[in-house]
């Protein structure tokens, strides 16, 4: 959730082109609000309101702002409404201080009174504001900014960062205290962003930061500090090898189009990094825990339910998966020394995944291995053993590639492990590993390809429908899920995803005639799908089909579009395959509503809040 970029640059004045720039990269963080502060010659220009970056620009002029330094923002709202008073940046009780944030303040409400009852002007209901206050409460005791910042931490509870200056100081100052914040070094500049992708259109020197860090910048450098006590950190740029340019379209009309189409390459390059590392370091952590938990959030959530079924399948193992935000409270005191907790999350700063990272280090109970895309992001930094991803930047809001990409790290693990166990034949792991780097690819480009029109077709005939549900049995369990996922978050209809022999205990009575039931098989399960697609047809329900080409089960369509056909697989890859034509429907079916799949509404692509 939302987005800040801080630069300060050496001979240049068009900071508002820089800014913009810049921020258009962190467009999936946030875009209630947008905001720009620039300084110039000792006086900040602070213009915001609600809106995209771009129309806010249009409106406003912030590429056209002049300055030498500045802050932007691009919010997600959380603490107050989207409106212009609460789009960030914000000033202190004076416009001498300036400063805009990412996270949440937990202790807002009493934090703002008591600001407000020592005479501090607080002007919105937003709590990144508090952040700017802060540093102005302890600025007026210290007279000293450095030590502002650094004591202003002390005041506010929750998990944030934020970048804050002086009108009178060419410098910006930012802070790490659970919200993800990296800087960046270039020839004439230096800048300081929630995310990478901002820094690299100025440079590839890159400062990573962790928490309870942080960085001062002038024009010419970055210096890290420990806020604790303030000493100064030997923490030198690293080059990034990042593309600066992952983050463009490259001729595609959205990102999602474009990301499901990376796909093939994706598990080209993650399984080149499986088959690369050193994966037996991984293989003995899960070894050696007697509980084994998979933690994840949305669609991570759902490649691990996929995940549970090839641990199970391939290495006979237990794996049980949680929603991030339950684990705590349902399984936090279960914890014990030789758990391991496997935390998968694409941005590596999703606060309910963080908050059982924090549990585990904190009580000494467990051990954690984070699945992670983001590298410099706090999981990397704090899990005991990390996998990449090795995805890229997925830039639209609905994950794609990334959950591919997990399901394929979790079947290969799974394999190892089975091999390793005994569960597996050493002959049929290495088969199946050979089927994951060399077949996999190839067939989800023929995927991609054999329906894309089937898809697009499909689509203009649910446009009016509302609600549908989206069934999936044994392995396809996951991949049903992940498909009604992203009707829901790019279509805003309501798509309910299920176990498919779960629909008769209830859900059943919603059917009626032409009432649309998508199902998602595999070719080994088709025989016990067919009963569940009866019993819709049974009450003259609209059937729709996923999977491999049946003869059996293409009785039960009434229309070619309706039957999604992968093509042929080993059993084991169709979950992998089936998954794409469900995000093409969902993108086609997003575009025909006028609805921009990149940017639904309501939603960020970095969840750093509870």
């Amino acid at each position: 959730m939302c987005g800040i970029t801080g630069i300060v640059t050496q001979n240049r004045d068009d900071i508002g082109a820089l800014l913009v720039m810049c921020s258009r990269k962190l467009t999936y963080r946030g875009y209630d609000s947008v905001g720009v502060a620039a300084v110039k010659d000792g006086v900040v220009n602070l213009r915001k309101d609600v809106g995209t970056i771009d129309d806010v620009d249009r409106a406003l002029g912030l590429s056209k702002m002049r300055g030498d330094r500045g802050i932007a923002q691009l919010r997600w709202a959380t603490y107050g409404a989207p409106t212009k008073v609460n789009a960030q940046p914000h000033f202190g009780c004076t416009e001498d201080f300036y400063g805009a944030h990412n996270g949440n303040i937990h202790n807002f409400a009493e934090y703002r009174k008591e600001l407000i009852d020592t005479g501090h002007i607080v002007r919105s209901e937003n709590d990144g504001e508090l952040c700017v206050h802060a540093v102005d409460k302890y600025y007026e005791q210290t007279d000293d900014m450095f030590e502002a910042v650094r004591l202003s931490t002390r005041d506010l509870k929750g998990a944030f960062a934020f970048a804050v200056g002086r009108a009178d100081e060419r410098k910006i100052y930012a802070v790490k205290m659970g919200s993800s914040l990296v800087a960046g070094v270039a020839p004439d500049a230096t800048i300081v962003s929630s995310d990478l992708p901002s820094i690299l259109p100025l440079t590839n020197r890159v400062v990573y930061l962790r928490d309870g860090e942080m960085v001062v910048l002038t024009p010419e450098e970055v210096k890290v500090y420990r806020i604790e006590d303030g000493r100064e950190l030997d923490r030198r740029p690293e080059v990034s090898n990042v593309d600066p340019h992952a983050a463009e379209k490259g001729g595609y009309p959205h990102f999602m189009l474009k990301e499901i189409n990376e796909q093939p390459q994706v598990a080209r390059d993650v399984m080149g990094v499986l088959e690369g590392a050193k994966s037996d370091d991984w293989l003995r952590l899960i070894e050696d825990a007697s509980q084994k938990y998979l933690v994840a959030c949305g669609s991570s959530y759902n490649a691990g339910i996929v995940g549970t079924y090839y641990f199970n399948r391939l290495a006979g193992v237990p794996l049980i998966p949680v929603i991030g935000g339950q684990f705590i409270p349902m399984y936090g005191n279960a914890l014990k020394d030789d758990s391991l907790c496997i935390l998968v999350s694409q941005s590596g700063e999703t606060k309910d995944i963080i908050n059982v990272l924090n549990l585990v280090r904190d009580t000494g109970r467990g051990k954690t291995l984070g699945v992670v895309n983001v590298i410099g992001s706090t999981l990397m930094f704090g899990a005991d053993a990390y996998i990449p991803m090795a995805c890229g930047y997925e830039v639209s809001v609905p994950a794609t590639k990334t959950y591919f990409s997990q399901t394929i790290i979790f079947a290969y693990l799974a394999a190892r492990l089975g091999e390793r166990n005994g569960t597996l034949d050493p002959s049929e792991a290495k088969r199946f590993v050979g089927l994951l780097r060399d077949d996999l690819p190839r067939l989800a480009q023929t995927t991609i390809d054999r329906t894309g029109i089937l898809t697009k077709n499909l689509a203009q005939t649910l446009m009016n429908e509302r609600d549908l549900y989206c069934l999936g049995y044994g392995f396809t369990d996951g991949v049903a899920r992940e498909g009604a996922l992203k009707i829901k978050e790019i279509c805003y209809n309501h798509c309910e995803g299920m176990y498919s022999s779960e629909f008769k205990h209830g859900p059943l009575s919603i059917v009626t005639d032409n009432y649309p039931v998508i199902f998602v098989t595999t070719r080994e399960d088709s025989w016990m799908v067919i009963n569940h697609i009866n019993e819709v047809r049974a009450r003259h329900g609209r059937t729709i089909v996923v999977g491999e080409y049946e003869e059996s089960l293409s009785h039960y369509v009434d229309r070619e579009t309706d039957y999604l056909r992968v093509p042929e697989s080993d059993v084991l890859i169709n979950p992998l395959l089936d998954v794409i034509p469900l995000q093409m429907l969902s993108y086609y079916l997003s575009v025909d509503l006028g609805i921009n799949p990149d940017l639904p509404r309501n939603l960020s692509k970095t969840l750093t809040v509870d």
